[in-house]
């Protein structure tokens, strides 16, 4: 199981079967507390503009569930090219380090972090709403104190 902790959640990855229905396994981890949100990864997901593509990923990040912000990124970057394309890997990068803190693996985070900065560096100030610079001083301040710290966007 790949299980993910935040101040708000307890975040996991569930494998069944494509198809296999999943109201029984929602059902079942109620004595656990509220189920928030589940997502089936096994359908196609919608097509989404750039700027909704990063409202959404604003929305997952600043709850810190920054592997569907992650998820919801790499749509976008696979179709992106240039300068954006190095951007969308910056911030997914981020996410990325940011789960493995979540899962308490700090090894990993800090070098993750560096590189993500790399790539967001001589970007635009902003992009679909985002502040690119404040998130990027966010990113080396984190690598910087070699410590978890989850910032909003």
């Amino acid at each position: 199981m790949n299980l993910r902790v935040s101040r708000q959640a307890v975040e996991f990855d569930l494998f069944c079967s494509p198809g296999m229905e999943l109201h029984p396994l929602l059902n079942a981890l109620e004595p656990a507390g509220a189920v928030l949100t589940y997502k089936r990864l096994d359908t196609a997901s919608l097509a989404l503009a750039p700027a909704e593509v990063m409202a959404e990923a604003r929305r997952l990040f600043n709850e810190e569930r920054y592997w569907e912000a992650h998820e919801v990124l790499e749509g976008q970057w696979k179709q992106a090219k240039g300068a954006e394309k190095q951007l969308l890997q910056g911030m997914i990068l981020t996410a990325a380090a940011l789960v493995h803190a979540q899962k308490n693996e700090p090894a990993v985070v800090p070098p993750m972090l560096d590189d993500a900065a790399r790539r967001l560096e001589n970007q635009p100030a902003t992009y679909c709403g985002l502040d690119v610079r404040r998130f990027l001083r966010d990113v080396k301040k984190i690598s910087l104190l070699r410590q978890a710290h989850f910032p909003t966007i």
